[in-house]
This record gives C-alpha cells, sequence and structure tokens, in this order.
C-alpha cells in the first residue's frame, strides 16, 4: 500500500496497533469527507465543481483497479476533500488489512447501500472490481442530488437493501433527468446494471468520459 502513489489517493503512512485497537495512518484531509462536503449547505456546488470530483473518483479507481487491487467499501465517506478540493479515496486495501489480523467490521444496513446486487447476495471479502464500480454509481447519484444513497425512497436502509438483494423489481436510486447532464446519468445507469459483466470498468469510464461534455453546463 506504501508503494500506491497518485493525486487521487489519500496517501497511506503507516498501521496502529495497540491493546486490540487498529487504525490506518493516512494523510490529513482537511475539508472532511465528500460525504460531508455535500452535506454542507454553505458550500455551493455547481456541475463544474461536481463533475471535478467525479473525474477524480475515475482517476483514482482508475489507477487502483490497474495496479489488480479493489477496494471492497467504496462509499463517499471514504473519499476525502484535501485543501485544494481534490478528491482522494482512502481506505483502500483495509479488507485485506483486516483479512491479515483475522478482523472484521460490522455491517451496519446503512452502510450496505452502496454494495452491489451480487456482493450483497454472496459477500467476497476484498469485494469486487464490477463492484466498485456499482458503488461508483451510488456515489454519482450522492453528487447528482446532494442527498444520501435512496434518499428519495423513503424507506429504511434494511428494507433497501433486502430489495436490492431480491429482484425484481430493480431497486435504484431515482435521479430527475434536469439534475445532470446526459452523460452523467447514462454512466450512473451503466454501472449500476444489475449484471456485473456489463457495467464498465474503470479505464472503460476513464476514456468514454469526455470532460467537455462531462461538465457542460445546465
Amino acid at each position: 500500500l506504501r508503494e500506491m502513489r497518485h493525486e487521487n489517493l489519500n496517501l497511506y503512512l503507516g498501521l496502529f496497533v495497540d491493546s486490540g485497537i487498529l487504525a490506518l495512518v493516512v494523510e490529513h484531509c482537511p475539508r472532511g469527507s465528500l460525504a460531508d462536503l455535500l452535506a454542507d449547505s454553505d458550500v455551493r456546488l455547481d456541475w463544474m465543481f461536481k463533475s471535478s470530483l467525479l473525474m477524480d473518483l475515475i482517476k483514482g479507481m482508475k489507477y487502483l483497479h490497474l495496479r489488480g487491487l479493489t477496494h471492497g467499501r467504496l462509499k463517499s465517506t471514504n473519499c476525502l476533500v484535501d485543501g485544494r478540493f481534490v478528491l482522494k479515496i482512502t481506505d483502500y486495501g483495509l479488507p485485506m488489512i483486516l483479512q491479515s489480523q483475522n478482523l472484521s467490521l460490522p455491517e451496519d444496513p446503512q452502510d450496505l447501500l452502496w454494495t452491489s446486487p451480487e456482493l450483497l447476495r454472496n459477500p467476497v471479502r476484498g469485494g469486487s472490481f464490477a463492484g466498485d464500480v456499482f458503488s461508483f454509481s451510488i456515489i454519482i447519484q450522492e453528487v447528482i442530488s446532494r442527498t444520501l444513497p435512496y434518499a428519495m425512497m423513503d424507506m429504511p436502509a434494511h428494507e433497501i437493501v433486502d430489495r436490492l438483494m431480491k429482484p425484481p423489481p430493480l431497486c435504484r436510486p431515482v435521479v430527475s433527468v434536469d439534475e445532470a447532464p446526459a452523460e452523467c446519468l447514462n454512466l450512473m445507469n451503466e454501472c449500476w446494471n444489475e449484471d456485473p459483466t456489463k457495467r464498465p470498468t474503470f479505464d472503460d469510464i476513464f476514456k468514454q468520459v469526455r470532460p467537455e461534455s462531462f461538465s457542460e453546463s445546465l
């Protein structure tokens, strides 16, 4: 993990273990998480700003996947924002570290809202490449609407998780067509495809997204 160097990855500095406490030591990002930023009504997020955050996430995940590492816990609280408003992915490699220490994390239904249906049905420690892409699609919804995952469905997290695991019908967030450019909405839909083999890779996404249209004004 120490060899991972990319502008959009939060720098891993080491591991702290003491009296049963395990913690990752990473670089400090003063703006907090992406979730914090989206929830802060004092921060104005125009589409140019939103698209910049999403592009940072795409570039960071492309780097991670091209090096053969899945994230497994990708969500807005694991995306940090530095003082220059650059998004940096954190907690990558955490499942691998937990496994090496024979540890696991408790599963809160709220934390599972970013998890793909196939991984909810058949959990894989460390996740999967296609599972990370699904998680990215839920973050797209958060960034577009500045709401929590599936907030428009107005139901508790455990019910949403149950519906994700047992289609039909498919359970997905609802985003208005006037909230984002068509290219972004199309990408979101591709990334949360029920069939993981039909989701694009982050390399595909990086090649597919044209910055000039992805960041077009609404």
